[in-house]
């Protein structure tokens, strides 16, 4: 699956590529829905976007551990 994508690459600006197409089903029924991945042809640029993504996602997930972590006192 070669197919052009409708986006550019964020990093480098090259028109980015189709390479995984799947078919869901919403809870495992219901509503069919179809993913699309698309990624950019140049592979290094590729794997540093990867990169940049998985930092951003540990980023998140660390502050998202932190504020369910904090509890309130509640005042007597």
């Amino acid at each position: 699956m070669q197919k052009q994508a409708d986006s550019v690459c964020i990093r480098c600006g090259k028109t980015r590529i189709y390479s995984k197409k799947w078919i869901d089903r919403a809870n495992g029924r219901g509503t069919q829905i179809t993913h699309i991945e698309a990624v950019c042809p140049d592979s290094e640029c590729q794997k540093i976007v990867d990169e940049k993504f998985a930092a951003m996602r540990e980023r998140r997930e660390l502050a998202e551990s932190r504020k369910r972590g904090i509890t309130i006192a509640k005042a007597k």
